[in-house]
């Protein structure tokens, strides 16, 4: 059964969540820089060294896409989806008094305070309405 957060639990779950987006945020900064650099000395053209260098900077490369693959993984484990890594994304499952909801963090957001219908994941999404405690 797939897992469904409540609002608070997803604003608990969001340390981590924080933690691994910052992480995919920099890894996606080093590989744009490494592949920056891998089309600079590619198109230089100097035939001494050339083949170790891209191979190398081929493989430093692969690193970060493989780590980011995990980042991803370690979140789809949460039961969370990545909608997009530009900016991090992360659509987190929940339900609210009025049923299924899809909860919408991105970078750099303190909080979870966007979210979507279940099934209209691909609209935009909309600033969740919270009731004050006690009301």
């Amino acid at each position: 059964m797939k897992r469904r957060y409540t609002l608070q639990e997803a604003n608990q779950a969001l340390r981590l969540v924080r933690t691994i987006a910052a992480e995919m945020v920099e890894r996606r900064a080093c590989r744009r820089a490494l592949a920056r650099q891998r089309d600079q000395l590619e198109a230089a053209v100097t035939p001494e060294g050339l083949r170790g260098e891209l191979a190398e900077l081929d493989a430093r490369i692969w690193e970060h896409d493989e780590a980011l693959r995990c980042c991803r993984k370690e979140l789809e484990d949460l039961g969370m989806t990545v909608l997009r890594t530009n900016p991090v994304t992360v659509h987190i499952p929940g339900r609210s008094r009025t049923g299924e909801v899809v909860f919408c963090w991105e970078e750099g957001e303190g909080s979870v305070c966007f979210g979507h219908p279940a099934g209209e994941e691909e609209h935009q999404r909309r600033p969740l309405r919270v009731r004050a405690q006690g009301a």
